[in-house]
């Protein structure tokens, strides 16, 4: 087995979300899931359909790499192109997937994207709104997060603001039969919901994550297996598609940088040719 870094490990956790039964347009909101949906498609899900955007429409891609600076479109194949109302079309049949992310998530699944504070007239702080996370997460096949953050502030009893539908009473009362989460993927750990209840579970560590850092790093009681295993380590198949060909650059990198490490990285892979 080759030298891995956490990176590359959690991108290809992402990636084996999916399998040969998918067959959906997929975005990601995230570079490192962006690099994980390429990644799937060419070793666990060929029927995906890669999303972007090219000459003001929406497009799909046969392929994806990402040698250039994040920000400008990624190159590929177009297979086909289409508007916004045949977009939503996709969406409310069930036919679009999107890795999401959140600034709150609640342990029964239910997130939030659009501010903090219980006062809605007076919040603390407004994010980018709900979006499309409340269709999202009744329409889609399954929802899966992803966060490079794993924190108290993220992992929380409760939250401010409903956005997406997690397991609750829509979902056991059967109003609800779609888009329930399966996963969340975060810079420590995966966590997945245990069936009958509903509440977020430990999965597996990331390299070099104890349990501690993940108990001492969520704002609810996980439920923990008896012995936890550690994330599936990236075979070489999947690091020589993500170095050589689908990311050479290292974007996926990016989203797991703060400071003068985000900033030397970006100098790097503007150099990239």
């Amino acid at each position: 087995m080759s030298y891995f870094t956490r990176e590359e490990q959690i991108t290809c956790a992402i990636a084996r979300s999916f399998s040969e039964n998918d067959n959906f347009c997929a975005v990601a909101t995230c570079n490192s899931g962006s690099v994980a949906l390429a990644l799937a498609k060419e070793l666990y899900a060929p029927k995906l359909s890669l999303v972007g955007w090219a000459n003001g429409r929406y497009c799909t891609f046969k392929n994806l790499t990402f040698p250039h600076i994040p920000g400008s479109p990624p190159k590929g194949s177009i297979e086909t192109t289409f508007d916004s109302d045949e977009a939503f079309s996709l969406v409310v049949r069930g036919k679009w997937f999107v890795i999401m992310q959140a600034v709150q998530i609640y342990q029964y699944g239910y997130s939030n994207l659009s501010l903090i504070g219980r006062d809605k007239s007076r919040p603390t702080q407004v994010f980018v709104g709900s979006r499309g996370v409340p269709t999202n997460t009744v329409v889609m096949p399954r929802t899966l997060y992803f966060s490079s953050n794993h924190s108290s502030r993220l992992f929380v009893e409760q939250v401010d603001f409903r956005s997406g539908l997690g397991y609750g009473s829509e979902r056991k009362c059967g109003d609800v039969k779609w888009g329930q989460p399966i996963e969340i993927i975060t810079n420590l750990c995966v966590l997945d919901f245990e069936p009958n209840s509903g509440r977020a579970r430990l999965r597996s560590l990331h390299e070099g994550v104890s349990l501690d850092e993940v108990i001492e790093n969520t704002g609810f009681e996980l439920i923990l297996p008896k012995d936890v295993p550690m994330t599936v380590a990236p075979s070489d198949a999947e690091l020589d598609l993500i170095r050589n060909e689908i990311d050479p650059a290292g974007v996926h990198r990016l989203d797991f940088l703060r400071g003068e490490h985000l900033k030397a990285a970006l100098g790097e892979i503007a150099k990239y040719r």
